[in-house]
């Protein structure tokens, strides 16, 4: 190794050693109102501090490091992040079944990541996916992603595809039998078969078991029926 590798090597990792001791970015948003959920009370105005990636305070006045970076937002309200308990993001506006057996589970995956980028912007920082009506494991991917970093969406807690029995609520019915047209969820018609959909779909990595009734509900003057196959 020749004298001038030895120098290129020691700035290199110079570089690394400031890097890792360096500081965290901190950046401070400003708004006219904070909502504190803890309290239910609305502060004016509000600011975060936010070093790194963490959130490291939060009130009507916050440190302002040396350094720091201020956003301004205006008359906007700092409020933490929404949470959406019941999602399909392989779906979209328009005929359920028709775009389950015309478009790809591909072309849907994409249609899923799309959304999740869109509900993060909308404010959505949390998410339950339940059922890819059709997609399979494909959420998982969806997921995991996102978790990486390879594109920005809300944490996703996922089902995979729903369980369902034949001729049951996410069965293709009204189709041309001789088709064969697959159902939106996975098929089990009894304890044994439950089982085995239940492992296969944790195996493929669902966060939990998202299982349809044997019908649809309806609901009139203040009563829930169930109908059942």
């Amino acid at each position: 190794m020749t004298i001038r590798n030895v120098f290129q090597l020691a700035s290199v990792s110079a570089v690394l050693a400031m890097a890792q001791t360096s500081p965290p970015r901190a950046v401070v948003l400003h708004a006219a109102r904070l909502l504190d959920v803890e309290s239910g009370r609305v502060t004016a105005p509000g600011e975060l501090l936010i070093e790194g990636d963490r959130i490291r305070e939060v009130g009507a006045s916050v440190r302002h490091p040396p350094g720091a970076e201020t956003i301004d937002l205006g008359d906007r309200t700092l409020l933490p992040g929404l949470i959406d308990a019941h999602v399909h993001l392989f779906l979209h506006p328009g005929a359920e079944d028709l775009q389950t057996v015309e478009e790809s589970v591909p072309r849907r995956t994409l249609t899923a990541v799309l959304a999740a980028r869109d509900d993060l912007m909308a404010g959505f920082t949390a998410e339950r996916d339940m059922g890819t009506e059709g997609a399979g494991s494909a959420d998982t991917a969806v997921r995991d992603a996102i978790d990486e970093g390879a594109f920005p969406g809300p944490r996703l807690r996922i089902s995979g595809n729903a369980v369902d029995i034949l001729g049951g609520h996410e069965d293709a019915i009204g189709f041309n039998p001789e088709q064969h047209v697959l159902p939106n969820a996975t098929w089990a018609n009894n304890a044994l078969e439950l089982v085995e959909a239940i492992r296969r779909q944790f195996k493929e990595g669902a966060d939990f078991i998202k299982i349809y009734e044997t019908g649809k509900d309806t609901f009139d003057n203040h009563t829930v029926s169930i109908h059942r196959g």
